[in-house]
């Protein structure tokens, strides 16, 4: 069975717009939600700024990242993963594939600028995986 990344459509266009309005600095956020099985379910986006200002790689200020783990769990969510955009195509860098064995089995959602698309992956057995996106509601 193939691991999904479930997310609405408006999710989606709030992190494209995020990323097009940061450009060409790196965009980021944060992704809460619930797993069940083997889909991964996003109820919440937090955007953040990308402290490091950068075009290559992105920061998540730590007071906005602990502000953001407390409210979830207040309301029940889990950390799902990282959402960031890439000036290039949406797979990992050298620098993701990094953070991303570090972080285990997150997932990276990324928004290439260039390709205008989507692509989410996670770590199993240090491999970077791709993860099916299923895109619920246009509203």
């Amino acid at each position: 069975m193939e691991a999904i990344l479930r997310l609405t459509h408006r999710q989606l266009t709030r992190l494209e717009n995020e990323a097009k309005r940061s450009a060409p600095i790196e965009a980021c956020s944060l992704l809460f939600g619930k797993i069940a099985q083997k889909e991964t379910i996003v109820e919440r986006v937090v955007i953040t700024p990308n402290v490091l200002q950068s075009t290559t790689r992105f920061e998540i200020d730590s007071g906005a990242f602990y502000s953001a783990f407390t409210r979830a769990e207040k309301d029940g969510l889990v950390f799902l993963g990282f959402f960031h955009s890439h000036p290039a195509s949406a797979t990992p860098s050298s620098v993701d594939l990094h953070f991303m064995r570090l972080w285990g089995d997150v997932v990276w959602l990324i928004f290439s600028l260039t390709e205008n698309r989507f692509a989410a992956f996670s770590m199993e057995k240090r491999r970077a995986l791709p993860l099916v996106l299923k895109v619920e509601g246009k509203d």
